[in-house]
């Protein structure tokens, strides 16, 4: 029996990677943002570890935000290039 693999992309133009990106952004950021900035001394011992979870959302986020940039974007255009790490090359 063949195992399954997982994916989140199926092909060129899927953009369910950029959507569950998009969430998880628009989940972790404000509040990562907010417990940064905004501290208060009621947060004690739970503080630390929920900006270490936040911002592990967020790096998720953003790969998942870039992985659906890779499949949605044309080859050769900007948003390829930077997605890709070519942004210097041609």
């Amino acid at each position: 029996m063949k195992s399954r693999k997982w994916r989140f992309g199926a092909g060129p133009g899927d953009f369910l990677p950029i959507f569950i990106g998009c969430v998880l952004l628009f989940i972790s950021l404000p509040a990562f943002l907010l417990l940064l900035f905004f501290p208060e001394s009621n947060y004690g011992i739970v503080g630390a570890p929920l900006l270490t979870v936040l911002a592990v959302g967020i790096a998720i986020g953003v790969g998942f935000l870039v992985l659906g940039i890779q499949l949605c974007a044309s080859p050769g255009s900007l948003a390829y290039r930077i997605a890709h790490g070519r942004i210097f090359f041609r």
